[in-house]
């Protein structure tokens, strides 16, 4: 299939294909994908695109990626779908914001295989990692891990970080002088476990709501990802769906 120029950019367009490959059952949980150099080769398109399409589809939880090895078809939870939702990232990130911030630590050389995959890393690369807590009220309502790769982190200082009603990742743009162009996110249920149940007031069993956030610049380049375990009690999240099909 060659795309062609249009409405949709090109790496939408590879990454709506792809996933009607997906669930069409073409490959199956656990399966290698084709190369990029045969992706780009199938669709006629650079190799930015496919990244940028094959980022999108891990954001998503429906592939991972292997560092030095490829992209594989993701293990699909029981009864487990995915929908995709699109809509402006300034309206995404004025929600972000809207939480009070508390630092808890700013860490280098860290290591994390989930978060070293988004970020086009090698597993065992040592990355930046933000941990913060955030509050509605004075009342803690999320837990966050934010990794940034190693070239950024070393770009930003401790006190650039936490303002309260701004989203991290305009800090970051802030200091960079970057801009982010794309963001994706997935939401899935999940138990707190023993680091978030101590900050949020909870058991490590009890269940949360696991979000997981990633930043790309124009180039596709991830730039920031971000894991959040939301209070049961204390978040809610509400889309509300228009009729010219777009969520607001």
């Amino acid at each position: 299939m060659q795309l062609q120029a249009g409405p949709l950019p090109l790496y939408h367009q590879m990454e709506q294909d792809l996933r009607a490959r997906l669930h069409g059952g073409e490959f199956g949980p656990g399966d290698p994908l084709p190369t990029e150099e045969r992706l780009c080769e199938q669709y006629g398109v650079s190799r930015i695109t496919v990244r940028r399409a094959l980022d999108a589809l891990i954001a998503q939880g429906l592939i991972v990626r292997r560092r030095g090895v490829g992209s594989f078809v993701a293990e699909r939870k029981v009864g487990s779908r995915s929908i995709s939702l699109k809509g402006s990232l300034d309206e995404f990130l004025a929600g972000a914001g809207v939480m009070e911030p508390d630092r808890l630590s700013l860490e280098h050389e860290v290591r994390n295989a989930e978060a070293a995959a988004i970020l086009n890393l090698p597993d065992d690369a040592g990355m930046t990692r933000l941990e913060l807590i955030s509050r509605i009220d004075g009342e803690p309502a999320a837990y966050l891990e934010i990794y940034f790769p190693p070239e950024v982190g070393r770009e930003l200082e401790q006190h650039d970080f936490v303002t309260a009603g701004v989203p991290i990742i305009r800090a970051v743009e802030r200091r960079l002088n970057v801009r982010v162009a794309r963001a994706q996110q997935r939401i899935e249920s999940g138990v707190a476990g023993k680091v978030a149940a101590a900050h949020l007031g909870l058991r490590p069993a009890d269940p949360v709501l696991l979000v997981t956030r990633a930043y790309h610049l124009a180039s596709g380049q991830p730039i920031e990802v971000v894991f959040v375990r939301y209070h049961p009690a204390r978040y809610s999240y509400v889309i509300e769906f228009n009729a010219d099909g777009r969520a607001g």
